[in-house]
């Protein structure tokens, strides 16, 4: 599948990668309809120290989801969806008191990553 890749500083191109698969029981893989370049992808952008083939970010994206883990109960194949900037688990007590912002269970950081994408693998769908 393609993916946006930054080549350098001001410079983005496409790359061939593996396309995501489900890996734990609340995942979901979204095919990408659309998404939108956010302010802190260019961040990325116009950084000169970029290294080439960094998947670009890309946070906000619309799509629809394309298989879902044992776990996920709220959407379903075939489900038109929002994958948002951040996300959390739901189940931490940040998530619980409505700050999935700062989830506690989020793998390095919250936000979505690499939706520049033909298909992402969505954390705590």
């Amino acid at each position: 599948m393609k993916s946006a890749v930054y080549t350098k500083a001001g410079q983005v191109g496409l790359e061939e990668i593996d396309r995501p698969h489900i890996v734990a029981a609340d995942d979901a893989i979204i095919k990408i309809v659309r998404t939108c370049v956010c302010g802190s992808d260019l961040w990325s952008y116009r950084n000169p120290e970029m290294e080439e083939g960094h998947r670009n970010s890309g946070h906000e994206a619309i799509g629809i989801v394309e298989e879902v883990g044992e776990e996920v109960t709220t959407v379903k194949p075939g489900d038109f969806v929002i994958a948002p900037f951040t996300h959390g688990c739901g189940h931490c007590d940040a998530c619980r008191a409505g700050f999935d912002g700062s989830c506690d269970n989020h793998p390095s950081n919250n936000w979505s990553g690499g939706v520049q994408a033909e298909y992402i693998r969505f954390h705590f769908a």
